[in-house]
């Protein structure tokens, strides 16, 4: 029998509930397998097929296990020893992210046969059967992670791909993620989905107002063309679960971005991150430099506002991929931000360009959450990775939330830009606490409106100081939960 507890995490409830689609959160940390590089999502996958059960790994569970890393998951500097098995004819097995891309020809036409890309093995041309892409076409977009058997049946002739197993969860039911909402009370899911993120709920050190703004970090998961940026000192784990949901989230690191790596290659005519991926991060942007500014900047402009982008000479290209940039920012003595007016004040020079700033749907206040420490790591029973990471996603498509949000909002003077990032806000907090959409207005006034209010906030914020213009309506946005007549 299903009952809730209201005192404690409710471990078993998870369990009967969501059956095999939990697992232990104390397995991963344990197992070696995030140190190897291995994404949660592929972590979690690996741990219950090879060594089920619940704790921390025994010794034997762990010999296996490695026994198993060693042979199945080749790194970087076993290149050249699976190329030479290869090249004398040996068949390998591995497990690997896979991608495929269609090459063009010399006049431009398209090649009948694609290649499949092993990035952690640099190899670029692998030949694969047709009926493998058709039956995994996300090959075609950010690639799929899978069992991987090799071969090289002649040397004149390039690796060839024999079989393929994919590993991720590639279909969820909505309704029934939906009905299992309604076992659990607010609190309980809230914390179980934090659980399924990989933090610890029950640790002291995140009160409500963490929980809320570790759960926003999910918007741009759940939401279709949802650009933010969270600002926050070193080690609150803001890269964290973008880097361990899904491939479909891709990291690009500090550093320099190119605008053939995030918009179309022009040499290749491969379309870029913004166009592969679900969602696109841009980890330490504080330090980010471009080659040539204007390629990127401009086009970048326009994507945030139309989700369209082109290059000259190439087509548009459309894309619901959400953009979240992380930053770090200098904190007072209180623990504050050092420029609160204006929190984008160190930031590269184009986020004080209004027409830039005022395209982001808010600011994650990330100097509200706790410092990542060990004890702050999940140790209860959450959703696996992969299938948390496929729910959130299949969600971006639904309108009911949008529909709600819209019909249950009422806004004082404010832009349109204004609501429609509280709109869509919301309507993503409501995709990740009520996804059955069972919720009183005080509810949804509470857990929804009122934190896409203070994302917003941050960023009108900035704004009036930076701009007269912003300043010919009040600072503060007031907009309330309301019934109204349909």
């Amino acid at each position: 029998m299903i009952f809730n507890s209201l005192f404690s995490y409710p471990n078993e409830l998870v369990r009967q509930v969501f059956n095999n689609l939990c697992i232990d959160k104390t397995r991963l940390p344990s197992s070696g397998l995030t140190s190897a590089g291995i994404p949660s999502f592929i972590g979690e996958w690996v741990l219950d097929k090879k060594v089920p059960g619940s704790g921390s790994l025994t010794s034997s569970e762990l010999e296996m296990l490695n026994t198993f890393i060693q042979k199945a998951f080749p790194r970087k500097n076993d290149q050249e020893e699976i190329k030479f098995d290869l090249s004398q004819g040996h068949l390998r097995k591995l497990i690997a992210l896979m991608q495929v891309r269609v090459k063009l020809k010399p006049d431009g036409s398209l090649d009948p046969e694609p290649i499949a890309q092993i990035p952690i093995l640099n190899l670029e041309n692998c030949s694969i059967p047709i009926d493998i892409i058709e039956a995994n076409r996300m090959l075609l977009k950010q690639g799929v992670w899978g069992k991987i058997s090799l071969s090289q049946t002649h040397e004149d002739r390039p690796v060839e791909v024999i079989d393929f197993e994919p590993f991720q969860c590639s279909r969820v039911d909505l309704d029934a993620y939906a009905r299992c909402r309604s076992h659990f009370t607010a609190s309980q899911w809230k914390d179980l989905m934090l659980c399924s993120m990989g933090f610890n709920p029950e640790h002291a050190a995140y009160n409500q107002d963490a929980k809320t703004w570790i759960l926003a970090r999910l918007l741009p998961l759940v939401e279709r063309n949802y650009h933010i940026i969270e600002l926050a000192p070193k080690g609150t784990g803001k890269s964290f679960v973008f880097e361990n949901i899904s491939s479909k989230v891709t990291l690009v690191s500090g550093g320099k971005v190119t605008p053939a790596q995030l918009f179309i290659n022009g040499r290749t005519k491969e379309v870029g991150l913004l166009g592969k991926h679900d969602v696109v991060v841009l980890d330490e942007v504080q330090s980010l430099t471009f080659d040539n500014a204007d390629e990127i900047i401009g086009p970048l402009k326009n994507y945030l506002a139309s989700g369209r982008y082109n290059r000259s000479g190439f087509a548009d290209v459309s894309s619901d991929c959400s953009l979240v940039m992380l930053a770090n920012i200098e904190l007072d003595s209180q623990l504050r931000p050092r420029n609160e007016e204006n929190l984008i004040a160190n930031l590269p020079y184009f986020f004080a360009e209004t027409a830039f700033l005022d395209r982001l749907v808010g600011i994650i206040p990330g100097w509200k959450i706790p410092k990542f420490q060990r004890e702050a790591t999940a140790c209860q029973v959450g959703l696996k990775m992969d299938f948390f990471g496929e729910a959130l996603l299949a969600m971006r498509s639904d309108n009911r939330y949008h529909n709600y949000a819209n019909r249950h909002t009422s806004f004082g003077d404010v832009t349109i830009r204004d609501q429609q990032a509280i709109l869509k806000s919301a309507s993503g907090f409501l995709k990740i606490l009520y996804p059955d959409l069972n919720l009183t207005l005080m509810d949804y006034q509470r857990d929804c409106l009122e934190p896409a209010r203070q994302l917003r906030q941050f960023i009108r914020n900035s704004l009036y100081s930076l701009d007269d213009e912003f300043r010919q309506k009040s600072r503060d946005i007031e907009v309330k939960a309301t019934e109204k007549s349909h």
